[in-house]
C-alpha cells in the first residue's frame, strides 16, 4: 500500500503493528508523530482492518468483491476535529484509484418528515442549519456494506440541537454494493 493512503504510519510502522499483533506482543506502536497508533480490528477472514492512527483519526480498509469476483480495496479515513467526518476511496489491487459511485449522504437525509410536519419549524431554516454535513462512515465487517452516521448535530449550538434532534432520525444508514454502485438499504 502506498504511504500516501495512510501517511500517519510508514510502511515499517504498518508491518510492525501487524507483526506485534500476530505474535501477541501488543496492539500499538508509535506513529510518525510520536503518538500511539492502535490496531483495533484485524479480521483476516473478512479481510478487514481498523487502525486508530491518532487520538483523532481512524483508518479502515476492507477488501470487497464486485459481482464478477474482481477484488477491490475500500479505504475510509475519519478525522475528528472536533466533529467527525469521513472520506472514502476505492482502489484496485494494484492501488489504482477507481470509481464506484458512492455519494456521501447529506445531513438533510436524516430529517424525519412526519416529525417535522407536526412542528412549526421552518423547513428552509432546518435545511440551512444542516447545510454543513458531518458524516462518518464505517465498513460492515461481515457484509459488503457501508454504514453512515450523521454527526451534524455536534456542529450546532446546544439550543438548536435540542430543538432539531427530535426532528432527525438517529439511526445509521446502510449502503450495499450492487454492481459498481452503492445503494441505500431500506
Amino acid at each position: 500500500m502506498p504511504d500516501a493512503l495512510n501517511p500517519t504510519l510508514s510502511k515499517q510502522n504498518r508491518l510492525e503493528l501487524l507483526e506485534y499483533h500476530k505474535a501477541g506482543q501488543g496492539d500499538s506502536i508509535d506513529n510518525r508523530f510520536g503518538n500511539k497508533a492502535y490496531l483495533s480490528i484485524l479480521d483476516t477472514l473478512q479481510k478487514y482492518i481498523v487502525v486508530k492512527n491518532t487520538p483523532n483519526s481512524t483508518f479502515e480498509m476492507k477488501v470487497l468483491k464486485l459481482k464478477n469476483d474482481i477484488p477491490l480495496i475500500g479505504i475510509i479515513s475519519t478525522v475528528c476535529a472536533p466533529v467527525c467526518q469521513s472520506k472514502i476511496e476505492f482502489y484496485d489491487t494494484a492501488w489504482n484509484k477507481i470509481s464506484l459511485q458512492f455519494t456521501m449522504p447529506k445531513a438533510i437525509e436524516w430529517i424525519n418528515e412526519s416529525a417535522l410536519s407536526q412542528e412549526t419549524i421552518d423547513r428552509k431554516w432546518l435545511e440551512n442549519l444542516l447545510e454543513n454535513s458531518f458524516i462518518t462512515l464505517t465498513f460492515d465487517a461481515a457484509n459488503q456494506e457501508i454504514i453512515a452516521k450523521n454527526n451534524s448535530l455536534d456542529y450546532v449550538n446546544e439550543v438548536d440541537r435540542k430543538l432539531v434532534a427530535p426532528l432527525l432520525f438517529d439511526k445509521k444508514r446502510s449502503y450495499k454494493l450492487e454492481g459498481r454502485s452503492w445503494i441505500l438499504k431500506q
